[in-house]
């Protein structure tokens, strides 16, 4: 059984810690991603530190009640309006570019908790209570868990390449959010 922990602002810059970039490179380690130089754990400590500061930020956290330790973890940041992704990125879709949108930038689970449904309620406690009208991610197309966003309601509304040595990701969006 997982218990979970939203945090935002200073609580959840404290709460990213060595145990997030383990987890976060754990994962990252298996195809298609295969433990690029994008998913190190020095870049994403870089760029979540970064990112923990931005507008809307949160964070939830799944811990192991049994271990104490850290299952997985969601987190994500506010879009305003005019923003989309950063890099090289096919045409968005106008009304999404022009709505605010909370971006899903990590849904990170270790391999021994997927199929239960914790990655979904992981997803859900973090968009829960937001107002914005979309939701944002991205993810590569190779990836199970892009048929799983699929069936979850998202859809594809392009592609985005967010650094030089990234994968080519596709651009999902989720309307209304509160449903998730």
């Amino acid at each position: 059984m997982l218990e979970y922990a939203r945090s935002a602002g200073d609580d959840a810059a404290k709460a990213l810690t060595e145990e997030y970039a383990t987890v976060y490179t754990e994962v990252y380690a298996e195809p298609p991603y295969n433990s690029g130089p994008l998913f190190s754990a020095e870049r994403f400590l870089d760029r979540t530190r970064r990112q923990v500061a931005s507008d809307g930020f949160e964070l939830v956290s799944a811990i192991d009640r049994d271990s104490g330790k850290l299952a997985g973890f969601c987190f994500g940041l506010h879009f305003p309006a005019g923003r989309w992704w950063a890099g090289e990125t096919t045409e968005p879709p106008a009304e999404v570019v022009a709505a605010p949108k909370v971006a899903v930038i990590e849904l990170i689970l270790r391999r021994p908790y997927r199929g239960h449904g914790y990655g979904k309620r992981l997803l859900g406690e973090l968009l829960s209570g937001r107002d914005e009208p979309y939701a944002v991610l991205t993810s590569d197309p190779a990836a199970p868990a892009h048929a799983m966003y699929e069936r979850w309601g998202w859809q594809v509304a392009g592609t985005v390449r967010s650094a030089p040595d990234a994968p080519l990701m596709d651009a999902m969006v989720l309307e209304h959010v509160s449903s998730c």
